[in-house]
């Protein structure tokens, strides 16, 4: 499964991820914490970050993203990250289906497009190839996802995806369920008060570190094998350029250079 985490803020974009992969065999699983989860589209201010499947026709994701890229340089498509992202989905998509994947993917897009002021945030699942657009004009954008519940408890001061079964499990009305959790967010929630459009790419950068620290030392403690593990692989994007804060496997980390 593992975590991937996105900040858009006026000042730029922050994106992470963890490094565990899990490879089911014949022989039953093995995990290994040195998988290349988040990667630059070639030399533009574009990366990718993923969650949940590894690799779809014998390609991991790397693999996938530079497919994508070597067909979108040779029909000399212009790179938005709009573009880039509905490139993946069409690449990357039509590789799963040929597979027949059953295991799905998410994959989030962020970046900056040409001429545009403020960066974007795309998200693309597959095998079915859906794209949708996460950012809201001139306002913040917090995205976590696959295993992300140690994140969410502290951000929003209690475990709410917990909470709301356990008032369904009680017949508590939908109403009355609705409210309490409006009520907890508004009373315990540590996050939002983290976080502003204006505020600055340095500590929007120490944020998403601390988050994705957070989870991996979480699931260290938890019974049974952590599904997300070191080391943090985390880069910074702004209208200058794309920067690598965390960046492990390095030889592999761009595409199409």
């Amino acid at each position: 499964m593992s975590i991937a985490i996105c900040f858009v803020a006026r000042t730029g974009i922050v994106l992470g991820t963890d490094s565990r992969v899990t490879t089911t065999g014949p022989e039953g699983d093995t995990r290994e914490d040195a998988y290349p989860k988040l990667v630059q589209y070639g030399p533009h201010p574009i990366g990718l970050a993923m969650v949940g499947a590894g690799s779809y026709g014998g390609r991991d994701f790397r693999a996938l993203v530079a497919e994508t890229y070597r067909e979108c340089r040779e029909s000399n498509t212009p790179v938005t990250v709009e573009q880039a992202a509905r490139a993946y989905a069409d690449v990357a998509g039509g590789i799963a289906r040929e597979s027949n994947a059953t295991t799905g993917m998410v994959v989030l897009v962020a970046g900056f497009s040409p001429g545009e002021p403020f960066g974007e945030l795309w998200e693309v699942r597959l095998p079915e190839g859906n794209v949708r657009r996460l950012t809201r004009p001139k306002s913040q954008t917090f995205v976590w996802r696959g295993r992300a519940d140690a994140v969410q408890t502290l951000w929003w001061g209690a475990n709410l995806g917990e909470l709301a079964t356990t008032m369904r499990e009680h017949d508590i009305d939908e109403d009355v369920a609705q409210a309490v959790v409006k009520d907890l967010k508004k009373k315990c929630a540590w996050g939002p008060e983290r976080i502003a459009w204006g505020m600055p790419l340095s500590s929007a950068v120490e944020l998403v570190r601390f988050q994705l620290e957070t989870q991996i030392q979480a699931e260290r403690w938890l019974p049974g094998r952590a599904a997300c593990g070191p080391p943090t692989q985390l880069l910074a994007i702004n209208d200058s350029g794309l920067k690598w804060i965390d960046n492990p496997f390095a030889t592999f980390a761009t595409v199409g250079s």
